[in-house]
Parts: structure tokens; sequence; C-alpha cells
């Protein structure tokens, strides 16, 4: 065992920078919390199928006691490799210095689950780890900052006259690095990067906590210590369960069907990881196709009308039974290998998985032609149940692809009035809402077979889908 001799050897070759006893703590605290987060990354992962409750469990219970065991052996690693005197002497042992930094290992899982659904509660999660790492920290080393090597034995109490009076307060850049720190968290969450938001927040949290702690006599009883340990890892398995639970149910909820193709489809070689389906996977571009209705009996109409024969008041109705397209720029389509699946706008979470805006547009194909010259207006009835508050608007273009030039006429963009600001209310079913295109008198093409809807979101949909669902077209004639 070495003893004093060992770390004065030390002292004198380290020279006038000998490391502090809370310095080494956060290296090696931060080292084991570094760990435990590439271990959380690499093995917290959603079930591919729907589980039960207890096998959530038991997942949750593995993510979190993995994280913690990586990171007190990447903790131990460090300790036992360090070149300190600590490692020799240490003023408090590694067990309880484990079991402290334990508290903010086990957030690790859920923190990673919820940053990859893009959710900002993996940042409070982090703040709330670091706080509650700050405060076992502040509680167990020792009160004075003071190099571990320095002499330990009482010095004379030397006091110029007046020293008191004459003291000035040592000045601190605690505010300022906290302060700092929720300019940049606000700054990041506006830009929704949430995993990076994390950080920031996470050291305001530490340092807040730091200073707001005292500093207790240490204690040489570990039971306080373990059975807090004990209580806090408990509610992080709870937490990691919840995130599972609602990360399965709403997968399930989105109800979105593999359907394989010619090449695979959506195989995993052929993902760019640019868009993704409620935080499970990426895929290049979605092609989502609503579900089928039941078959009906249609009365067929006559395939072409001519403007001078005898017209009629009632309108035109076309049900919606095209697709939906999402896909990001330089794209103006979905790819070849786009995913393509069954399901409704409004029962999904389609956003995009980097810093480029999604484009989402709803595509309609007619049987036959349309003689644009009959309406005066075209009128859209959608369903709405968007939550995000913003404008929202949405273009029509009509298309003549039996010509190969493939002529269009762009009319003007309506705003989604039930999305719009002040008017906006929490929609837990979707809402009907119709909006009226005005097709002008003269227009450069004279019929149209296809029917495409532009979604102009503002910036606070500039990542995601909207949840709006066409419903059907009415004509109406002049």
């Amino acid at each position: 065992m070495a003893s004093a001799t060992e770390a004065s050897a030390f002292a004198l070759e380290a020279g006038k920078r000998p490391i502090g006893i809370r310095t080494f703590a956060g290296y090696v605290a931060l080292a084991g919390m570094g760990n435990a987060v590439i271990a959380a990354y690499l093995i917290s992962r959603l079930p591919p199928s729907a589980p039960t409750l207890r096998s959530l469990l038991v997942r949750a219970l593995i993510y979190v006691a993995g994280a913690a065991l990586v990171g007190l052996g990447g903790a131990r690693f460090y300790w036992n490799r360090s070149s300190t005197p600590f490692r020799f002497d240490p003023p408090l042992s590694f067990r309880l210095f484990a079991l402290v930094d334990a508290t903010a290992w086990v957030w690790a899982p859920s923190i990673v689950l919820l940053s990859r659904r893009d959710s900002p509660a993996s940042v409070a999660l982090s703040a709330l780890g670091a706080a509650l790492l700050a405060n076992g920290l502040r509680r167990i080393l020792p009160s004075a900052d003071s190099p571990h090597l320095q002499d330990r034995a009482p010095q004379p109490n030397e006091r110029e006259l007046f020293a008191s009076t004459l003291y000035t307060a040592p000045r601190e850049a605690h505010g300022y690095v906290i302060a700092l720190c929720l300019y940049v968290t606000g700054y990041l969450l506006i830009g929704r990067f949430y995993l990076i938001a994390g950080a920031p927040l996470a050291l305001a949290a530490f340092l807040f906590a730091w200073k707001l702690t005292l500093e207790p006599a240490p204690a040489n009883d570990n039971s306080r210590p373990a059975l807090r340990l004990v209580a806090i890892a408990a509610a992080a398995v709870l937490v990691t369960f919840c995130v599972l639970d609602y990360g399965i149910d709403h997968y399930k909820a989105t109800n979105l069907a593999r359907v394989p193709g010619k090449n695979g489809g959506g195989d995993a070689s052929n993902r760019r990881g640019t868009v993704k389906t409620s935080g499970i996977s990426g895929f290049e571009s979605i092609i989502l196709w609503p579900v089928p209705e039941k078959r009906q009996i249609v009365a067929p109409r006559p395939a072409d009308i001519s403007p001078f024969a005898t017209r009629t008041a009632k309108p035109l109705v076309v049900h919606f039974d095209g697709a939906y397209w999402y896909f990001q720029p330089p794209d103006k389509r979905p790819g070849p290998n786009a995913h393509r699946a069954r399901g409704s706008p409004l029962a999904v979470d389609i956003g995009a998985n980097n810093n480029f805006p999604l484009n989402m547009e709803a595509v309609q194909s007619l049987s036959a032609s349309i003689r644009i010259v009959r309406y005066r207006e075209i009128q859209v009835a959608i369903e709405n149940r968007d939550n995000i508050s913003g404008v929202v608007s949405v273009g029509v273009l009509l298309t003549d692809s039996s010509v190969p030039a493939k002529p269009s006429l762009s009319l003007a963009s309506q705003p989604v009035l039930t999305s719009a600001e002040g008017q906006l209310s929490f929609k837990s079913a979707p809402t009907e809402e119709v909006l009226r295109f005005p097709v002008p008198e003269h227009t450069t093409i004279r019929r149209f077979d296809r029917i495409t809807l532009f979604f102009l979101p503002d910036l606070a949909h500039f990542e995601v889908g909207p949840k709006i669902a066409i419903q059907q077209f009415a004509f109406i004639p002049r």
C-alpha cells in the first residue's frame, strides 16, 4: 500500500499545479457519464414488436442497469489508471463516489430514447440528472477545495490588523456561466436541437445545484447514498418504462405497413435517414396512401362535356383517393425507393431527422380530363388535427398530363383558418374546414387531369408534416 511519502513524491513531480480533489472527481464523473450515455445509445432501442407491459418493464430495468454498470466500469477504469495521488490516498472511498455518480447515470437511457423522438423532455431529464449529481457530490467531497497534496497541518492564525475590514469578497463567474448556458439552451430549443440543448442546460443545473447545496460535515455512513440511489434508480426505471410504452403505442397508432416492391421498397439499404416516421426509423421519402374504403357503386359520368352544353347548377364532387408525398429538397418528388404505406396524415407523425425542410404534397389523379372553363371555383374539404401554432397555407396546381409538355395552372394559396394564430385550439378530434380557390376566367390551360395540393407551412412546421387530410374536391359551375 502506498503512503503519504508517495503522495509527497508526486507533489514534487507535479510542480506548481497540483490537482484538486474536486477537479479529479469532476473528471472521473464526466468519464463515467460519457460511458453511460454511449452504452445507452447502443442498447436503448424500441422493441421490434408490440411486447407486454411486463417485458417492457424488464427491458427498462435492463437499460437502466446496463447504463449504470457501464458508467461504473468507466469511472473505475479512470480512477485506477489515474496518476494522481488520490489513487493511493483518496479522501473518500470509490464506493461512495460511485453511489453518488450513479444517480446521474441511470437517466441516460430515457434521455437517449426521448432525444431520438426529438422530445424536449430529454433536455429536462439532462438537467435533472446534472442537478442530482451536483447535490450528491457537494455532500461527499471535502469542504475545502484545496489541492489534496498540500500540507494538512494546522497553520498559525497570522492576520494583519483590520484584515477583516479590508477583506474583499472573491469574484465568482457561476452566475454568468449559468445565464450564458440558459441563453444557449433557449437558442438550441428554438432550432429544435434537443439532444445538443441538454448539454448547456445540464451545466447550468449542475452549477446552480452546486451553489445551492450546503456543505455538511462528511459522514462515514454510506447507507443514505445507497438508499438515495435505489429511490432514484426506481424512478428512472419507471420513466424509461413510460417512454418505451409511449413509443410502442405511438408506433402502433401510425398503422404503417411495408408494401413490398420490386426492389424491396423501404429496405434499410435504400434509406438515407432524411424523413422519419414516429421517430422509429428513417426513409429517403414517404408515399402515404389512404386506407381503402368499402367498395361503392358509382354511376359513370361522361368523359368530356362541351362548354356549350347545358350547364347544371350542381357541383362536381370528387372524393380524394390519391397519395400524400413527403420528401426533402433538392428532390421534387419521392424517389424510386420511397417507403410506401397506408394511413392518414391525421394519425401519423412524420418529420425530418435533419435540419432540412420537409415538403408535403397531396396528389389526386382523375380518370378523365375536366374542362376548366366550366368552373369558377374549386372547394377543397379538409380535416385538420394539427395542434402546432402557426400559419399553414394550401396551394393548388392543376396539370394536364395528357400533353407532353404537361402545362399547369397554379391557383392562389389559401390559409387554413383552424390553424391560424388566435383561432388555434387543441383538437382531440379532426376539425372540418373548406378552402375556396377561385378559378380565373382566362387560363393558360383548357383542361386538367391531375390536382396537386402544396402544403406551405411556416417555421413552426418547418420539419414536420401538418396533420391535415384531404376529403374531397367540389367544382362549382360558373
